[in-house]
Protein backbone atom coordinates (compact mmCIF):
# COMPACT_ATOMS: atom_id res chain seq x y z
CA UNK A 1 0.00 0.00 0.00
CA UNK A 2 1.36 3.42 -0.98
CA UNK A 3 1.18 6.17 1.61
CA UNK A 4 0.29 9.64 0.39
CA UNK A 5 2.80 11.39 2.63
CA UNK A 6 5.16 14.23 1.61
CA UNK A 7 8.06 14.25 2.22
CA UNK A 8 8.43 10.54 1.62
CA UNK A 9 9.21 8.63 4.84
CA UNK A 10 12.47 6.70 4.83
CA UNK A 11 10.87 3.55 6.14
CA UNK A 12 7.32 2.22 5.89
CA UNK A 13 5.77 -1.12 6.77
CA UNK A 14 2.12 -1.10 5.75
CA UNK A 15 -0.53 -3.79 5.56
CA UNK A 16 -3.65 -3.98 3.40
CA UNK A 17 -5.77 -3.53 6.49
CA UNK A 18 -7.83 -0.56 7.62
CA UNK A 19 -8.12 0.19 11.33
CA UNK A 20 -10.69 2.29 13.16
CA UNK A 21 -9.82 4.26 16.31
CA UNK A 22 -11.59 6.57 18.70
CA UNK A 23 -10.52 10.12 17.76
CA UNK A 24 -8.89 10.96 21.08
CA UNK A 25 -5.53 11.63 22.72
CA UNK A 26 -3.91 9.93 25.67
CA UNK A 27 -1.68 11.91 28.04
CA UNK A 28 1.95 11.09 27.37
CA UNK A 29 5.41 12.56 26.88
CA UNK A 30 4.51 15.06 24.12
CA UNK A 31 1.15 16.53 25.13
CA UNK A 32 1.91 19.98 23.65
CA UNK A 33 2.53 18.49 20.21
CA UNK A 34 -0.58 16.32 20.57
CA UNK A 35 -2.71 19.39 21.31
CA UNK A 36 -1.43 21.16 18.20
CA UNK A 37 -2.31 18.06 16.19
CA UNK A 38 -5.80 18.15 17.70
CA UNK A 39 -6.16 21.79 16.67
CA UNK A 40 -5.10 20.98 13.11
CA UNK A 41 -7.42 17.97 12.96
CA UNK A 42 -10.29 20.20 14.04
CA UNK A 43 -9.60 22.46 11.06
CA UNK A 44 -9.31 19.53 8.64
CA UNK A 45 -12.13 17.27 9.84
CA UNK A 46 -14.28 19.22 12.28
CA UNK A 47 -13.60 16.53 14.89
CA UNK A 48 -12.67 17.52 18.45
CA UNK A 49 -9.86 15.35 19.82
CA UNK A 50 -9.63 15.47 23.61
CA UNK A 51 -7.61 13.54 26.18
CA UNK A 52 -9.13 10.22 27.23
CA UNK A 53 -8.14 6.75 28.45
CA UNK A 54 -8.02 5.43 24.90
CA UNK A 55 -6.33 7.52 22.26
CA UNK A 56 -3.15 8.41 20.41
CA UNK A 57 -0.19 7.88 22.72
CA UNK A 58 3.17 9.68 22.76
CA UNK A 59 6.36 8.10 24.09
CA UNK A 60 9.81 9.61 24.53
CA UNK A 61 12.60 7.14 23.75
CA UNK A 62 16.39 7.37 23.77
CA UNK A 63 16.52 4.72 21.05
CA UNK A 64 15.85 7.41 18.41
CA UNK A 65 17.93 10.40 17.32
CA UNK A 66 17.00 14.10 17.57
CA UNK A 67 14.30 14.84 14.98
CA UNK A 68 13.63 11.15 14.34
CA UNK A 69 10.24 9.54 14.94
CA UNK A 70 8.41 6.24 14.71
CA UNK A 71 4.66 6.07 14.17
CA UNK A 72 2.67 2.87 14.65
CA UNK A 73 -0.99 2.02 14.09
CA UNK A 74 -2.01 -1.50 15.05
CA UNK A 75 -4.63 -3.37 17.04
CA UNK A 76 -3.19 -1.87 20.25
CA UNK A 77 -3.76 1.71 19.05
CA UNK A 78 -1.80 4.61 17.57
CA UNK A 79 1.57 5.52 19.12
CA UNK A 80 4.09 8.28 18.38
CA UNK A 81 7.66 7.53 19.46
CA UNK A 82 10.27 10.29 19.40
CA UNK A 83 13.50 11.35 21.07
CA UNK A 84 12.47 15.01 21.21
CA UNK A 85 9.55 17.33 20.55
CA UNK A 86 10.73 18.04 16.97
CA UNK A 87 10.41 14.36 16.14
CA UNK A 88 6.99 14.19 17.78
CA UNK A 89 5.82 17.19 15.75
CA UNK A 90 6.98 15.56 12.51
CA UNK A 91 5.17 12.35 13.44
CA UNK A 92 1.94 14.27 14.00
CA UNK A 93 2.38 16.05 10.65
CA UNK A 94 2.58 12.62 9.01
CA UNK A 95 -0.49 11.52 10.95
CA UNK A 96 -2.36 14.65 9.85
CA UNK A 97 -1.70 13.86 6.20
CA UNK A 98 -2.90 10.28 6.66
CA UNK A 99 -5.88 10.73 8.96
CA UNK A 100 -9.46 10.49 7.82
CA UNK A 101 -12.64 10.58 9.91
CA UNK A 102 -15.65 8.40 9.03
CA UNK A 103 -18.72 7.97 11.20
CA UNK A 104 -16.88 9.51 14.13
CA UNK A 105 -13.91 7.13 13.86
CA UNK A 106 -10.27 7.83 12.97
CA UNK A 107 -9.32 5.69 9.97
CA UNK A 108 -5.71 4.59 9.38
CA UNK A 109 -4.00 1.70 7.63
CA UNK A 110 -2.12 -0.76 9.83
CA UNK A 111 1.40 0.60 9.58
CA UNK A 112 4.76 1.47 11.04
CA UNK A 113 6.58 4.57 9.78
CA UNK A 114 10.08 5.51 10.81
CA UNK A 115 11.65 8.69 9.53
CA UNK A 116 14.07 11.58 10.09
CA UNK A 117 15.28 14.64 8.11
CA UNK A 118 18.61 14.63 6.27
CA UNK A 119 19.09 18.42 6.30
CA UNK A 120 18.63 20.71 9.28
CA UNK A 121 17.73 23.81 7.26
CA UNK A 122 14.45 23.49 5.34
CA UNK A 123 12.89 26.86 4.63
CA UNK A 124 10.21 29.00 2.99
CA UNK A 125 10.56 32.76 2.54
CA UNK A 126 7.71 35.28 2.33
CA UNK A 127 8.24 38.94 1.36
CA UNK A 128 6.24 41.27 3.63
CA UNK A 129 8.19 44.40 2.73
CA UNK A 130 7.10 44.64 -0.92
CA UNK A 131 3.63 43.28 -0.30
CA UNK A 132 2.39 43.40 3.25
CA UNK A 133 0.92 40.13 4.52
CA UNK A 134 -1.44 40.06 7.48
CA UNK A 135 -0.85 38.05 10.65
CA UNK A 136 -3.53 35.57 9.57
CA UNK A 137 -1.79 35.08 6.22
CA UNK A 138 1.53 34.41 7.92
CA UNK A 139 -0.14 31.92 10.25
CA UNK A 140 -1.34 30.03 7.18
CA UNK A 141 2.25 29.83 5.97
CA UNK A 142 3.28 28.53 9.40
CA UNK A 143 0.61 25.81 9.04
CA UNK A 144 1.86 25.05 5.54
CA UNK A 145 5.41 24.64 6.90
CA UNK A 146 4.15 22.41 9.72
CA UNK A 147 2.21 20.24 7.27
CA UNK A 148 5.21 19.58 4.98
CA UNK A 149 7.83 19.50 7.79
CA UNK A 150 9.51 22.74 6.68
CA UNK A 151 11.50 23.88 9.70
CA UNK A 152 11.87 27.63 9.05
CA UNK A 153 9.65 30.47 7.84
CA UNK A 154 11.96 33.27 6.70
CA UNK A 155 10.12 36.61 6.59
CA UNK A 156 11.59 39.52 4.62
CA UNK A 157 10.33 42.30 6.90
CA UNK A 158 12.16 45.28 5.35
CA UNK A 159 13.26 46.60 1.98
CA UNK A 160 13.25 49.88 0.04
CA UNK A 161 9.44 49.86 -0.04
CA UNK A 162 8.65 49.50 3.66
CA UNK A 163 9.78 48.54 7.15
CA UNK A 164 7.09 46.29 8.62
CA UNK A 165 8.33 45.63 12.16
CA UNK A 166 7.53 47.72 15.24
CA UNK A 167 10.37 49.40 17.13
CA UNK A 168 10.62 51.05 20.52
CA UNK A 169 14.13 52.38 19.93
CA UNK A 170 13.40 53.79 16.46
CA UNK A 171 9.58 54.17 16.30
CA UNK A 172 9.60 56.13 13.02
CA UNK A 173 11.00 53.10 11.19
CA UNK A 174 7.57 51.47 11.01
CA UNK A 175 5.80 52.16 7.72
CA UNK A 176 2.30 53.48 8.37
CA UNK A 177 -0.42 51.04 7.35
CA UNK A 178 2.13 48.30 6.59
CA UNK A 179 3.44 47.32 9.98
CA UNK A 180 2.85 44.66 12.61
CA UNK A 181 2.28 45.52 16.25
CA UNK A 182 4.37 44.10 19.07
CA UNK A 183 1.37 42.01 20.10
CA UNK A 184 1.03 40.54 16.60
CA UNK A 185 4.73 39.66 16.47
CA UNK A 186 4.51 37.97 19.88
CA UNK A 187 1.47 36.01 18.70
CA UNK A 188 3.22 34.93 15.49
CA UNK A 189 6.34 33.91 17.42
CA UNK A 190 4.32 31.74 19.84
CA UNK A 191 2.10 30.28 17.12
CA UNK A 192 5.11 29.20 15.05
CA UNK A 193 7.05 27.86 18.04
CA UNK A 194 4.10 25.66 19.07
CA UNK A 195 4.26 24.07 15.60
CA UNK A 196 8.06 23.70 15.66
CA UNK A 197 8.47 26.23 12.87
CA UNK A 198 11.25 28.72 13.48
CA UNK A 199 10.61 32.31 12.36
CA UNK A 200 13.66 33.89 10.70
CA UNK A 201 13.10 37.66 10.72
CA UNK A 202 15.06 39.60 8.12
CA UNK A 203 15.90 43.29 8.12
CA UNK A 204 18.04 43.87 5.03
CA UNK A 205 20.99 46.27 5.43
CA UNK A 206 23.04 48.18 4.33
CA UNK A 207 21.36 48.11 0.89
CA UNK A 208 17.63 47.68 0.27
CA UNK A 209 17.21 50.23 3.06
CA UNK A 210 15.38 53.23 1.58
CA UNK A 211 12.60 52.93 4.17
CA UNK A 212 15.20 53.13 6.95
CA UNK A 213 16.95 56.11 5.35
CA UNK A 214 13.68 58.01 4.96
CA UNK A 215 12.73 57.45 8.59
CA UNK A 216 16.03 58.61 10.17
CA UNK A 217 18.29 60.35 7.63
CA UNK A 218 20.14 62.06 10.48
CA UNK A 219 21.29 58.64 11.73
CA UNK A 220 21.46 56.34 8.72
CA UNK A 221 22.10 58.76 5.82
CA UNK A 222 20.08 60.03 2.92
CA UNK A 223 21.17 58.32 -0.28
CA UNK A 224 21.22 54.81 -1.66
CA UNK A 225 22.79 52.89 1.20
CA UNK A 226 23.12 53.16 4.97
CA UNK A 227 26.11 55.37 5.73
CA UNK A 228 29.29 53.61 6.80
CA UNK A 229 29.70 55.62 9.98
CA UNK A 230 30.14 54.82 13.65
CA UNK A 231 26.70 56.26 14.41
CA UNK A 232 24.87 54.36 11.67
CA UNK A 233 26.65 51.04 12.16
CA UNK A 234 25.98 51.21 15.91
CA UNK A 235 22.31 52.04 15.37
CA UNK A 236 21.85 49.13 12.95
CA UNK A 237 23.33 46.85 15.61
CA UNK A 238 20.72 48.20 18.03
CA UNK A 239 17.99 47.31 15.52
CA UNK A 240 19.15 43.70 15.33
CA UNK A 241 19.42 43.40 19.10
CA UNK A 242 15.85 44.67 19.36
CA UNK A 243 14.73 42.10 16.77
CA UNK A 244 16.44 39.33 18.73
CA UNK A 245 14.40 40.30 21.79
CA UNK A 246 11.23 40.51 19.69
CA UNK A 247 11.60 36.89 18.51
CA UNK A 248 12.64 34.92 21.61
CA UNK A 249 12.02 31.53 19.94
CA UNK A 250 14.04 32.31 16.80
CA UNK A 251 17.32 30.46 16.31
CA UNK A 252 18.39 32.59 13.32
CA UNK A 253 18.22 36.31 12.54
CA UNK A 254 18.76 37.38 8.91
CA UNK A 255 20.93 40.49 8.48
CA UNK A 256 20.61 40.96 4.70
CA UNK A 257 23.85 42.10 3.10
CA UNK A 258 22.94 41.70 -0.59
CA UNK A 259 22.94 43.97 -3.66
CA UNK A 260 24.46 46.96 -1.89
CA UNK A 261 25.37 50.00 -4.03
CA UNK A 262 28.78 50.48 -2.43
CA UNK A 263 29.84 53.41 -4.64
CA UNK A 264 27.91 55.82 -2.42
CA UNK A 265 30.43 55.20 0.34
CA UNK A 266 33.44 56.39 -1.70
CA UNK A 267 31.95 59.87 -2.17
CA UNK A 268 31.10 60.34 1.50
CA UNK A 269 33.69 61.95 3.79
CA UNK A 270 31.97 60.51 6.88
CA UNK A 271 32.45 56.99 5.47
CA UNK A 272 36.09 57.66 4.66
CA UNK A 273 36.80 58.95 8.15
CA UNK A 274 35.13 55.97 9.81
CA UNK A 275 37.01 53.65 7.43
CA UNK A 276 40.31 55.15 8.58
CA UNK A 277 39.26 54.68 12.20
CA UNK A 278 38.59 51.01 11.41
CA UNK A 279 42.09 50.69 9.89
CA UNK A 280 41.18 50.74 6.18
CA UNK A 281 43.13 52.74 3.59
CA UNK A 282 42.61 53.06 -0.13
CA UNK A 283 46.36 52.49 -0.48
CA UNK A 284 46.20 48.98 1.04
CA UNK A 285 47.29 46.12 -1.21
CA UNK A 286 44.28 44.99 -3.23
CA UNK A 287 44.06 41.34 -4.39
CA UNK A 288 43.47 41.66 -8.14
CA UNK A 289 41.34 44.80 -7.95
CA UNK A 290 41.65 48.56 -7.54
CA UNK A 291 42.21 50.05 -4.12
CA UNK A 292 38.85 51.83 -4.38
CA UNK A 293 36.99 48.57 -5.02
CA UNK A 294 38.83 46.76 -2.24
CA UNK A 295 38.10 49.39 0.39
CA UNK A 296 34.37 49.34 -0.48
CA UNK A 297 34.28 45.57 -0.13
CA UNK A 298 35.97 45.78 3.26
CA UNK A 299 33.52 48.44 4.41
CA UNK A 300 30.71 46.01 3.54
CA UNK A 301 32.41 43.08 5.29
CA UNK A 302 32.93 45.22 8.40
CA UNK A 303 29.25 46.19 8.30
CA UNK A 304 28.20 42.53 8.03
CA UNK A 305 30.66 41.56 10.77
CA UNK A 306 29.26 44.21 13.12
CA UNK A 307 25.67 43.08 12.49
CA UNK A 308 26.58 39.42 12.89
CA UNK A 309 28.27 40.16 16.21
CA UNK A 310 25.17 42.03 17.43
CA UNK A 311 23.07 38.92 16.71
CA UNK A 312 25.64 36.56 18.24
CA UNK A 313 25.75 38.70 21.39
CA UNK A 314 22.05 37.85 21.87
CA UNK A 315 22.65 34.11 21.68
CA UNK A 316 21.28 33.74 18.16
CA UNK A 317 22.88 32.88 14.83
CA UNK A 318 23.09 35.29 11.87
CA UNK A 319 22.22 34.51 8.26
CA UNK A 320 23.50 36.70 5.42
CA UNK A 321 22.94 36.74 1.67
CA UNK A 322 25.98 35.97 -0.49
CA UNK A 323 26.61 39.67 -1.21
CA UNK A 324 30.18 39.90 0.09
CA UNK A 325 33.38 39.18 -1.87
CA UNK A 326 35.68 36.20 -1.30
CA UNK A 327 38.57 38.61 -0.67
CA UNK A 328 36.81 39.57 2.57
CA UNK A 329 35.73 36.09 3.71
CA UNK A 330 38.17 36.29 6.60
CA UNK A 331 36.34 39.29 8.04
CA UNK A 332 32.88 37.70 8.26
CA UNK A 333 32.23 35.47 11.32
CA UNK A 334 32.02 31.81 10.37
CA UNK A 335 28.98 31.43 12.62
CA UNK A 336 27.04 33.27 9.89
CA UNK A 337 25.26 30.91 7.50
CA UNK A 338 25.25 32.19 3.91
CA UNK A 339 22.25 32.02 1.58
CA UNK A 340 23.47 31.54 -2.01
CA UNK A 341 20.99 32.94 -4.53
CA UNK A 342 22.78 33.72 -7.83
CA UNK A 343 26.54 33.33 -7.24
CA UNK A 344 27.48 36.58 -8.97
CA UNK A 345 29.34 37.69 -5.83
CA UNK A 346 31.16 34.44 -5.17
CA UNK A 347 30.51 30.81 -5.98
CA UNK A 348 29.12 28.39 -3.40
CA UNK A 349 32.34 26.40 -3.58
CA UNK A 350 34.33 29.49 -2.61
CA UNK A 351 32.07 30.04 0.39
CA UNK A 352 32.58 26.42 1.44
CA UNK A 353 36.35 26.84 1.09
CA UNK A 354 36.02 30.00 3.18
CA UNK A 355 34.60 27.91 6.03
CA UNK A 356 30.93 28.97 5.80
CA UNK A 357 27.84 26.82 6.03
CA UNK A 358 25.65 27.54 3.01
CA UNK A 359 21.93 27.40 2.25
CA UNK A 360 20.85 26.77 -1.35
CA UNK A 361 18.43 29.52 -2.46
CA UNK A 362 19.33 29.43 -6.15
CA UNK A 363 17.13 31.42 -8.50
CA UNK A 364 16.45 28.34 -10.58
CA UNK A 365 14.17 26.70 -9.50
CA UNK A 366 13.55 27.88 -5.92
CA UNK A 367 12.36 31.45 -6.64
CA UNK A 368 8.73 32.47 -7.10
CA UNK A 369 7.82 35.99 -8.27
CA UNK A 370 4.11 35.71 -8.93
CA UNK A 371 2.55 35.98 -11.48
CA UNK A 372 5.45 36.11 -13.93
CA UNK A 373 8.38 34.10 -12.59
CA UNK A 374 8.17 30.52 -11.37
CA UNK A 375 9.51 27.17 -12.49
CA UNK A 376 7.83 23.92 -13.56
CA UNK A 377 7.11 21.40 -10.81
CA UNK A 378 9.43 18.85 -12.39
CA UNK A 379 12.31 21.35 -12.14
CA UNK A 380 11.58 21.60 -8.41
CA UNK A 381 11.61 17.80 -8.21
CA UNK A 382 14.94 17.53 -10.08
CA UNK A 383 16.64 20.17 -7.89
CA UNK A 384 18.58 19.25 -4.79
CA UNK A 385 20.88 20.90 -2.26
CA UNK A 386 23.95 20.39 -4.47
CA UNK A 387 22.37 21.97 -7.59
CA UNK A 388 22.53 25.69 -8.40
CA UNK A 389 20.96 27.60 -11.29
CA UNK A 390 20.71 31.31 -12.00
CA UNK A 391 19.47 33.93 -14.46
CA UNK A 392 22.23 36.44 -13.66
CA UNK A 393 24.50 37.35 -16.59
CA UNK A 394 27.41 37.78 -14.16
CA UNK A 395 27.24 34.15 -13.08
CA UNK A 396 29.67 31.72 -14.72
CA UNK A 397 26.94 29.10 -15.01
CA UNK A 398 24.11 31.15 -16.50
CA UNK A 399 21.78 29.11 -18.76
CA UNK A 400 22.74 25.95 -16.95
CA UNK A 401 22.96 24.21 -13.63
CA UNK A 402 26.11 23.84 -11.60
CA UNK A 403 26.35 20.78 -9.41
CA UNK A 404 28.68 20.59 -6.43
CA UNK A 405 29.95 17.52 -4.64
CA UNK A 406 28.10 16.92 -1.36
CA UNK A 407 29.61 18.72 1.62
CA UNK A 408 28.63 18.66 5.30
CA UNK A 409 28.57 22.47 5.27
CA UNK A 410 25.63 22.41 2.83
CA UNK A 411 22.99 22.60 5.53
CA UNK A 412 19.86 22.87 3.38
CA UNK A 413 17.84 25.16 1.16
CA UNK A 414 14.56 27.02 0.77
CA UNK A 415 11.79 28.17 -1.55
CA UNK A 416 11.71 31.99 -1.71
CA UNK A 417 8.64 33.97 -2.79
CA UNK A 418 9.27 37.63 -3.64
CA UNK A 419 6.55 40.28 -3.67
CA UNK A 420 7.94 42.66 -6.31
CA UNK A 421 5.03 42.36 -8.74
CA UNK A 422 2.09 41.33 -6.55
CA UNK A 423 0.58 44.77 -6.12
CA UNK A 424 1.26 45.80 -9.74
CA UNK A 425 -0.04 42.76 -11.60
CA UNK A 426 -3.32 41.92 -9.83
CA UNK A 427 -6.59 43.84 -9.40
CA UNK A 428 -6.16 43.65 -5.62
CA UNK A 429 -3.40 42.64 -3.21
CA UNK A 430 -5.64 39.84 -1.97
CA UNK A 431 -5.85 38.40 -5.50
CA UNK A 432 -2.06 38.46 -5.68
CA UNK A 433 -1.68 36.74 -2.34
CA UNK A 434 -4.08 33.97 -3.37
CA UNK A 435 -2.05 33.38 -6.53
CA UNK A 436 1.19 33.42 -4.51
CA UNK A 437 -0.16 30.84 -2.06
CA UNK A 438 -1.30 28.61 -4.91
CA UNK A 439 2.15 28.62 -6.54
CA UNK A 440 3.85 27.95 -3.22
CA UNK A 441 1.44 25.09 -2.41
CA UNK A 442 2.35 23.46 -5.72
CA UNK A 443 6.14 23.80 -5.34
CA UNK A 444 6.98 23.64 -1.65
CA UNK A 445 6.22 19.88 -1.37
CA UNK A 446 8.92 19.09 -3.95
CA UNK A 447 11.44 21.41 -2.29
CA UNK A 448 10.58 19.83 1.08
CA UNK A 449 10.97 16.35 -0.40
CA UNK A 450 14.52 17.17 -1.50
CA UNK A 451 15.45 18.79 1.80
CA UNK A 452 14.08 15.93 3.90
CA UNK A 453 15.63 13.16 1.76
CA UNK A 454 19.16 13.55 0.43
CA UNK A 455 18.53 10.83 -2.16
CA UNK A 456 15.35 10.63 -4.21
CA UNK A 457 13.06 7.84 -3.04
CA UNK A 458 10.06 8.28 -5.37
CA UNK A 459 9.73 9.26 -9.02
CA UNK A 460 8.11 12.56 -9.99
CA UNK A 461 4.77 11.02 -11.09
CA UNK A 462 4.43 9.21 -7.74
CA UNK A 463 5.04 12.35 -5.69
CA UNK A 464 2.77 14.36 -7.96
CA UNK A 465 0.01 11.82 -7.41
CA UNK A 466 0.54 11.93 -3.64
CA UNK A 467 0.44 15.73 -3.78
CA UNK A 468 -3.13 15.66 -5.06
CA UNK A 469 -4.12 13.79 -1.90
CA UNK A 470 -2.09 15.82 0.59
CA UNK A 471 -3.14 19.13 -0.93
CA UNK A 472 -6.80 18.21 -0.49
CA UNK A 473 -6.15 17.89 3.26
CA UNK A 474 -4.03 21.05 3.27
CA UNK A 475 -6.83 23.00 1.62
CA UNK A 476 -9.06 22.34 4.63
CA UNK A 477 -6.26 23.30 7.01
CA UNK A 478 -5.71 26.66 5.29
CA UNK A 479 -9.36 27.73 5.08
Amino acid sequence: MKLNVIPTPKGVSCKEKVLFFDPALRHGDFDAEALVFAEQMKKCTGENLTFADNGISTVKTDLLYPGEYRLTADSEGVTVYAFDSDGASYAFATLLQLSRIRDGKLILPALTVWDSPDFGYRGLMIDCARSFHTLDELKKYVDLCYFYKVKYLHIHFSDDESYTLPSEKFPKLSTEGKCFTFAEIAELDEYAASRHVGIIPEVDTPGHSTAILKAYPEIFGKEGIITFSEKAVGAVGDIYREICAMFPHSEYIHIGGDESRLGWWLDNDECTEFGKKCGFSIDDDAPGMTGAEYIMLRYLAYFIKSNAEAVLSCGKRPIVWEGFHKATNGMVPKEAAVMVFDSSYQLPGELLEGGFEIINCSWLPTYVVTPTWFYPLEDCYNWDVCSYGTINDASPYKNGMMRLAPDEKMIGGQLSSWGDTIEKAFPTKEDGHRDELEKIRERLPFISENLWNREKIRAFPDINAALRETDAVLGKLLK
